[in-house]
């Protein structure tokens, strides 16, 4: 049995027996695994409250190769976000984050990068809350190009055409022109300025014509089409504006 002291984010917990819980992490050294948090349910415990989505840990646990469930030893909190929102909403987009990392990275899967990645924009979230549905897309973009799978944005993937503004493919996951698009329905077109949001991956900003649902189904589709996985997040389930 092995000792292991590494970061951690907390993607889903449930109660186990009277006072535990079992809780699904993803670890910068180890990838995803699942850790046994005894009596973390019980009123004075000192692991109550940590253990919950949206939250940054450093976690000490015990490993044996032979389990399935690993035995948490000690917490201690580097950052909680989001905990400043004042509307659902705001955390929504936030577990939307963190269930995108949960479907994409496979148990025991070590990708220090994907953590980082989760870690930087959760934090960007906490910091512009105004701004979180924008920082998903953003996230989205920054995951397709970190997994290997970036979507072209500069040329039609068909004619080579340089796109100013596009139609997106589903059938092969794809941006295209215009001309080679004109067959499709209006609801696939990407206008100029949601092309050019997509383009100008620093700027988080954007004006009332980018339709951000829009993107997030775009690249949500784009994700599940790569991965071979039906990357449906039951968080987003719950907003109207967003039909996945």
């Amino acid at each position: 049995m092995t000792l292991i002291k590494t970061e951690a984010l907390v993607l889903h917990s449930i109660p186990f027996q009277e006072s535990s819980s079992i809780v699904r992490i993803f670890t910068r050294e180890q990838g995803k695994i699942s850790v046994i948090a005894k009596g973390a349910r019980r009123l004075k415990s000192s692991l109550r409250g940590l253990l919950e989505p949206l939250n940054h840990l450093e976690v000490i646990y015990y490993f044996k190769s032979t389990r399935d469930i690993q035995t948490l030893s000690k917490v201690d909190l580097i950052r909680s976000f989001l905990t400043s929102a004042t509307d659902i909403e705001t955390d929504i987009w936030g577990l939307a984050l963190l269930e995108t990392v949960d479907h994409v990275v496979q148990n025991h899967q070590y990708d220090h990068e994907i953590f980082d990645l989760a870690v930087a924009f959760l934090a960007q979230m906490d910091d512009h809350p105004e701004l979180v549905q924008l920082i998903y897309i953003r996230f989205l973009l920054a995951l397709t190009k970190t997994l290997g799978y970036r979507i072209g944005v500069d040329n039609c993937a068909r004619c080579q055409r340089k796109l100013t503004a596009a139609i997106y493919d589903p059938e092969n996951a794809q941006l295209i022109c215009c001309e080679c698009g004109k067959y499709f329905p209006p609801e696939s077109r990407l206008n100029e300025r949601e092309l050019a949001f997509l383009k100008n991956r620093k700027d988080v900003n954007a004006d009332s014509s980018i339709r951000k649902s829009r993107l997030v189904n775009i690249l949500i589709h784009y994700l599940s089409y790569h991965l071979d996985i039906r990357l449906k997040l039951k968080s987003l389930q719950i907003l109207p504006e967003i039909s996945i």
